[in-house]
């Protein structure tokens, strides 16, 4: 029999005699901590992953979901990476579509904490959800594939865009095309495979078409992200390349100032005027040559000088303007600055030939637009304080304002 003592002389003399320190566990204590989390999770997703296998629909069911909310976490994220080929079981192809939209959800959290690589090796697994017959489980993939493209694995998934532009078609024959094919094309160019991507570019050129004005919009981003990502080059040496409405057969440049000019869809025009900026008729060296080699562009910017210019149209119109160097022709009047502030002095601009203390518009080589003398002082500034001249706003260089 040990002698009986107090609780209160035991632990102190216990600390005193071990060396207990207190307040954190030691570090051997928490290594067991997190040897003992990985050992559930570990047992956890064999569990799930066993339960995937059921014949039961619900309890399948009830697993992928489980594994798309544990996923979250980023521990039980390292664990499923570590280990995706039982899980990849919920997306075979006789498999319900809520059982393959919580998998896909659960390979979406895991890319997103940095195992993008591990769900991009199993691409062949993923490629069949392209062509399920539930249009939800083909928005969810191409999302995965937007996901993967952006965490990384651009490379990896660049070799299925056939497969992404083919999903695409798929919905678009049935009259519900879904955006997230291209949205997920887009991010495999912007992140370096352009050149990929553009091996499918005759079906964008169609959508440029399209009667839906986020297919519209979607088809220019992936247009402009392909130029952008490695293929500004392959892009403007297509030549003529599809039919423009009421022009017969156009170059790509062409079909995307008419859009930008044309379309019904102020997000779209802007979408289109983005993208030619990307290709290279409209680079700065050669803005003179692409007049001359697109003179009815030319005039139809010239026969809408005098339209809407503000909102997004008068945007849209600038983008066109600066890509075919007409930015200096087509300075803004003072009809278009009505109700609009000068930024550095924030008063209204002289409207209707009008007289202004602050002198008359004057507008810069960026396109920005100030009252003469709030120009002419900022200038006077930047001259005394030795800094090269730019515009107040934006910054550009490259102006010649007395000061």
């Amino acid at each position: 029999m040990f002698p009986s003592l107090e609780l209160s002389a035991v632990v102190p003399a216990f600390a005193e005699s071990k060396a207990v320190a207190r307040g954190l566990p030691s570090r051997w204590l928490r290594k067991e901590d997190q040897s003992d989390k990985d050992f559930r999770h570990s047992l956890c997703l064999n569990r799930l992953c066993t339960d995937l296998t059921s014949r039961d629909p619900d309890i399948r069911q009830k697993a992928a979901e489980s594994l798309e909310h544990l996923s979250k976490g980023d521990s039980f994220a390292s664990a499923l990476a570590s280990n995706l080929q039982p899980a990849l079981r919920g997306l075979k192809p006789a498999e319900n579509g809520p059982v393959k939209l919580a998998i896909l959800g659960a390979l979406r959290s895991i890319a997103e904490k940095g195992h993008a690589i591990s769900v991009a090796l199993h691409g062949s697994v993923l490629l069949p959800c392209f062509k399920d017959q539930d249009i939800l489980v083909q928005r969810k993939v191409s999302a995965l594939y937007r996901v993967l493209a952006e965490e990384g694995a651009a490379s990896m998934v660049a070799q299925d865009v056939k497969s992404i532009m083919h999903c695409f078609q798929a919905t678009q024959a049935s009259g519900v095309p879904l955006a997230a094919p291209l949205d997920a094309l887009s991010a495999i160019a912007v992140a370096g495979e352009g050149l990929a991507v553009a091996s499918v570019i005759e079906p964008l050129l169609t959508s440029l078409k399209d009667c839906r004005p986020k297919i519209r919009m979607s088809a220019c981003t992936t247009l402009g992200a392909i130029a952008s990502g490695g293929a500004r080059e392959l892009l403007g040496s297509l030549g003529l390349c599809a039919e423009a409405e009421g022009h017969g057969q156009a170059t790509l440049f062409e079909m995307l100032v008419c859009t930008a000019l044309d379309d019904s869809d102020d997000s779209v025009r802007l979408e289109a005027a983005d993208a030619l900026r990307c290709l290279p008729e409209a680079d700065p060296d050669t803005c003179d040559e692409t007049r001359q080699r697109f003179p009815q562009l030319v005039q139809r910017l010239r026969a809408k000088r005098h339209g809407e210019r503000r909102g997004r149209k008068g945007e849209a119109f600038k983008m066109i303007s600066d890509a075919m160097g007409m930015t200096g022709e087509f300075g803004q009047t003072k009809t278009s600055l009505e109700g609009t502030l000068c930024a550095i002095c924030q008063e209204p601009f002289p409207i209707n030939n009008g007289w202004c203390p602050a002198g008359d518009p004057q507008t810069l080589h960026c396109g920005h637009t100030f009252h003469e003398k709030c120009c002419s002082g900022w200038f006077s500034w930047v001259k005394r304080c030795g800094r090269i001249p730019s515009c107040p706003v934006c910054r550009a260089t490259g102006h010649h304002v007395d000061a």
